[in-house]
């Protein structure tokens, strides 16, 4: 059987120890960053626009109050929908004093949380690429994540991460799922340019008039760029009158039309 008048009478006598300890401690005062906890919000809501940290100034006894101090912050939601303003809470042992608390109040807004599919874009180094995924889920606010347009990349390697991004910049409140993919393909970028349709009749006949004047194509840059003309010939041949029908296109290898090219044109004996 246990001898619970000595037990007793041990948790006293440790008890006054430490009390007495902690009157004779030195009185400091310290300030320290703490992470502020929120709490009160149900699995399907969030909080934005709260700290990750608050600045706490303490005052007590110095084994209470240096080293890992037994302080919390926290912000309780609990109720709150929408906007909201709410003080944040610190949970000191007995003999601790809070001097400050910085910010003592946060403004903020309770949303719910909402999950849609984006679209992947990886930003090229001179090629076109394909991913796999594809398309990667998106989770987060809903105010975020309605404003997000697609999920962006930059092409450096086999392995690209992603981040959501809407009209106006990144979301970071959005998580992607997965966070990055994958570049299975990667292709010479091909690049779109409006250019000057020529015809050039053999000798005895001349062009009176034809349409389209200009042709769009596609190719790589630096073809494109020294490309200032495509020299055409209707499908069925230079003869004086009026030719109807497509037009066949002398292009650089590896430049094609976006499109077969029908016109017209009207040609006459010199």
């Amino acid at each position: 059987m246990r001898d619970w008048p000595a037990l007793l009478f041990s948790l006293l006598a440790a008890l006054a120890v430490w009390n007495s300890l902690r009157e004779r401690a030195p009185v400091v005062e310290r300030a320290l960053n703490l992470p502020l906890q929120v709490v009160g919000l149900g699995g399907d809501q969030v909080a934005e626009g709260v700290p990750r940290e608050v600045l706490l100034r303490l005052r007590g006894p110095a084994p209470l109050v240096e080293g890992t101090p037994p302080v919390s912050a926290f912000l309780d939601l609990s109720g709150a929908e929408g906007v909201f303003s709410r003080e944040v809470r610190v949970a000191a042992p007995q003999g601790v004093e809070v001097l400050e608390v910085r910010p003592a109040r946060v403004e903020g807004q309770v949303e719910a949380i909402l999950t849609r599919i984006l679209p992947v874009e990886v930003l090229p180094q001179g090629f076109w690429v394909r991913t796999e995924p594809a398309f990667v889920e998106a989770k987060g606010p809903r105010s975020q994540v309605e404003a997000a347009v697609v999920a962006l990349g930059l092409d450096l390697g086999e392995e690209v991460p992603l981040v959501a991004l809407g009209l106006r910049g990144p979301l970071p409140g959005v998580v992607l799922s997965p966070p990055q993919v994958r570049v299975v393909v990667r292709e010479e970028a091909l690049f779109r340019k409006e250019v000057p349709l020529v015809l050039r009749p053999p000798e005895g006949l001349r062009v009176v008039d034809y349409a389209p004047r200009e042709v769009e194509v596609v190719g790589p840059r630096g073809i494109l760029e020294g490309l200032t003309e495509v020299e055409a010939r209707p499908q069925e041949g230079f003869r004086p009158g009026e030719v109807v029908g497509p037009f066949v296109l002398s292009l650089p290898p590896g430049v094609r039309p976006l499109g077969q090219v029908s016109g017209r044109a009207r040609f006459a004996l010199e």
